[in-house]
Order: structure tokens, then C-alpha cells, then sequence
């Protein structure tokens, strides 16, 4: 138990110390910067802390645990889509609505969705088989699957089934929600437990079916949904190789009423004259003109800042990967941002908005379509229900880095501390 605090206390205090990788846009920095919020912060107490658990360690074994502390590389990408697709022409068979209509306001043309008898976690886990088919990484060795969503199969959660799905029978997997950031959070906390040691790869699977709880006869919001599931693998790497470069996180629950999917409670008797609530859920609402104004002022000013704090250009940004859910959002927080629309990654026109699924489905994409190559910058956004946001800058690297994982392991004494076989 002292071995396992003493590592998560020591990959919490080093990561902003961590060595620049190859490129500019790391090696840049002489010094530390300013912790975002969700990033290490001043250390002194942690410093205490870390002394006391490690004070009956000799010195090697200190000098041992400083070398633990990893960074992650993606190595795999994978993604599905629903069969069924929807196109703007059939959806004015049932509604006031006609294809120029929705594609001039959103550049939404076509939707996939999941049929009656289709699950969740059949499409998730065919995003992440593609994915360990691509980092050619077994099932058996995945140590945690992360299935971020907030349409599960299961009220109480579809990872694990995810997990069994695809083979990885000894991992841990649980669902993570946060709407259409959900993808940016997962990967962020997938990636606190490969820096530590915790789990040397992580399945993070972003995915949702929203088709099945919007209101078909609303125009205004259920045109602007699809299905779909994404999936990348991180593995462990040397630190000063770290794809994550930083993240930024937040949330504001008073804007939860401009976009949600709320509980609907009849009354029930109990006896006794005493009540209690028999709960189901209403249809997707949204307030589009609030969440267009929240999404146009907070991706450019949360991309900005990590771009600042990590002294990168906006001319060094090869991708701008930002949330699929409107054409206009991502122009202006191009223009504003001073990125160029050419480096825009966008699938919107095909899928429409998948919520957790956008960033992967859309990533992945572009990496097979040959766009996306390995050493690349991309500054991604999340940002919906909540509300929430996710802003992180991911260099793409799709190098397996398990010989540098099993190297530190055999020369460490600590290597039973990273359970799974290495």
C-alpha cells in the first residue's frame, strides 16, 4: 500500500517537470508553467507527503520510483458506425424540414443510427477492436477500459460489457459521463493511470446513441444527432515522449438547463401516506442559441490558454479537432484561434453530432484517410450538456511503446507494482 501511494504521489508531482520530447513546441520551455485546472499544482505539500511514505526506502529504491513515472502514446484508432443512415431528404418524410434547410445551419446531410434490436456496447466494442487491431495489442493485455457515454445500455453501465465484448477479461472497465466532452475527460483520466504505473494500456472508447432520445417531430434538435463509437489505446512511454502536452477542464452546472435529457418522477403511493418517485426520462431539450453562444466564447478560450501555457503557436497546430456538433462553431473558433480551415478535421456532414463519439470517430478518420500522421499536433476540444469542456494538445503517435514499458520493468525491483503482464 506505501509502494502504491508513494507512485501515485510521485507521478503527481512530475509531470510538468517532465522532459521536453523531440519537438519544438516541447523542447521550447525552460521552465515550468502554470498548472491548468486538472494539471499538477504547487507541490510542497505533496513533498511531504511523498517523503513520509518513501522515508524508510533506501536511497536506490528513490531513485528506482522517480524513474516510474511514464507518459502515454496512442498507438491505435478505431471507429463504427450504425449501418442505418438518415439522410436530410428522408427526415422530410416526417417533419416540416427539407436538406438545405439543415445543411446551411448546422453542415449536418446525413445521420447513422442504431436500429430497435442494435446495442450500445456491440458498436463500442467494434470501435475498440479496430482499435487494438491497429496498436496490435492483444485483449489480454488491456488493463482498463474506459467507455465514456451518457447513453448506456445499462442505466448503471455498459463498460464492462464493452470489455467482455472484446476479450479483455482482466481489465477493469467502468462508464465515465460528461456528455460531449466525455471523450477528452476520459482520455485525461486514462491517461493520470498510465502516468502513475497504475495500468500500462487503457481502451478509452467514446460513444453514444442520442437518435434514441430526441424528440423526432422537433426539428430544432433531432436533426442534429446520429449514432456512432470511437476508440483509441494508450500505452505507457518514456515521460519526456508524453502525447498528452496539457489539458484544461471545466464545468458550470448553472448552465445545465440549456441542454439536457432530465428525470422525469411520477408520484407513487407507498402506504402509509407516504410517496415516492416512479422515474423515466423526458426527450432531449437544448436552448441553441445559449449553447451556441457557451460553445463559440469557450473552445477558442480554452484551446488559447493551454496554447499559451505550453508556449505553442497557432502556426505549429497541425489539426484542429474540435467536438462535431455545428459546421459554424468550428469556424469561428478556427478564425479566432487564427488557424486556418484547411486544418480543420470535420465528418459532420456524414454522422452528425455522436456526442462522446465526435473527437474519436472523427480522428480516426482522418488517421486511416492517410490526413493525420504520426508526430502531428492536433489541439482538440470537447465542450456540451453539463455544462462541461475539455481542451487538450495531443501529439499523434501510433509507435507501440511496450519494449521501452517492459524494458523499465525488468530492471526495476518495483515491476509488480504495474499489474498486468508486461
Amino acid at each position: 500500500a506505501l509502494l502504491s501511494g508513494g507512485l501515485a504521489a510521485q507521478a503527481f508531482l512530475l509531470p510538468a517537470e517532465r522532459a521536453p520530447g523531440a519537438r519544438e513546441w516541447r523542447s521550447a520551455r525552460s521552465a515550468p508553467s502554470a498548472p491548468g485546472r486538472g494539471e499538477p499544482k504547487p507541490r510542497a505539500a505533496a513533498l511531504a507527503g511523498l517523503a513520509l511514505v518513501l522515508g524508510a526506502s533506501s536511497t536506490r529504491r528513490r531513485s528506482k520510483l522517480r524513474a516510474l513515472p511514464f507518459g502515454i502514446s496512442v498507438v491505435g484508432t478505431g471507429s463504427a458506425a450504425p449501418e442505418t443512415v438518415v439522410s436530410n431528404d428522408d427526415l422530410s418524410e416526417i417533419m416540416e424540414t427539407n436538406d438545405e434547410w439543415i445543411s446551411q445551419r448546422t453542415g449536418i446531410r446525413r445521420r447513422h443510427v442504431l436500429r430497435p434490436e442494435e446495442s450500445l456496447a456491440s458498436l463500442s466494442a467494434k470501435a475498440a477492436t479496430k482499435a487494438l487491431e491497429d496498436a496490435k495489442i492483444s485483449p489480454e493485455d488491456v488493463g482498463m477500459v474506459i467507455h465514456a457515454t451518457s447513453t448506456p445500455d445499462d442505466i448503471f453501465g455498459t463498460g464492462p460489457q464493452v470489455a467482455s465484448l472484446i476479450g479483455a477479461e482482466s481489465a477493469v472497465a467502468f462508464d465515465l459521463t460528461a456528455a460531449c466532452s466525455g471523450f477528452v475527460f476520459a482520455l485525461v483520466t486514462a491517461s493520470q493511470y498510465v502516468r502513475s504505473g497504475a495500468f500500462k494500456s487503457v481502451v478509452i472508447v467514446g460513444a453514444d446513441c442520442l437518435s434514441r432520445w430526441v424528440d423526432w417531430s422537433d426539428r430544432g434538435t433531432s436533426v442534429l444527432f446520429g449514432d456512432g463509437a470511437g476508440a483509441v489505446v494508450i500505452t505507457a512511454t518514456d515521460a519526456k515522449d508524453d502525447a498528452l502536452i496539457g489539458f484544461e477542464l471545466g464545468s458550470d452546472g448553472k448552465g445545465a438547463c440549456h441542454l439536457g435529457v432530465l428525470a422525469d418522477n411520477e408520484a407513487i403511493s407507498l402506504g402509509g401516506g407516504k410517496e415516492a418517485g416512479s422515474a423515466s426520462y423526458k426527450k432531449l431539450g437544448m436552448n441553441g442559441k445559449e449553447v451556441f453562444r457557451f460553445a463559440t466564447s469557450r473552445v477558442p478560450e480554452t484551446l488559447r490558454k493551454l496554447l499559451e501555457r505550453h508556449d505553442v503557436s497557432a502556426e505549429e497546430v497541425d489539426w484542429l479537432l474540435l467536438h462535431q456538433a455545428n459546421r459554424r462553431i468550428m469556424d469561428s473558433a478556427a478564425k479566432r484561434l487564427k488557424i486556418p480551415k484547411e486544418k480543420i478535421i470535420c465528418n459532420l456532414d456524414e454522422y452528425g453530432n455522436t456526442s462522446a463519439a465526435s473527437i474519436p470517430l472523427a480522428l480516426d478518420e482522418a488517421v486511416r484517410e492517410g490526413r493525420v500522421k504520426r508526430g502531428d499536433l492536433l489541439a482538440c476540444c470537447g465542450f456540451g450538456a453539463g455544462l462541461t469542456w475539455g481542451g487538450m494538445l495531443l501529439a499523434f503517435d501510433a509507435e507501440s511503446s511496450y519494449q521501452f514499458l517492459a524494458h523499465v520493468m525488468r530492471e526495476s525491483r518495483f515491476g509488480s507494482a504495474v499489474p498486468g503482464p508486461v
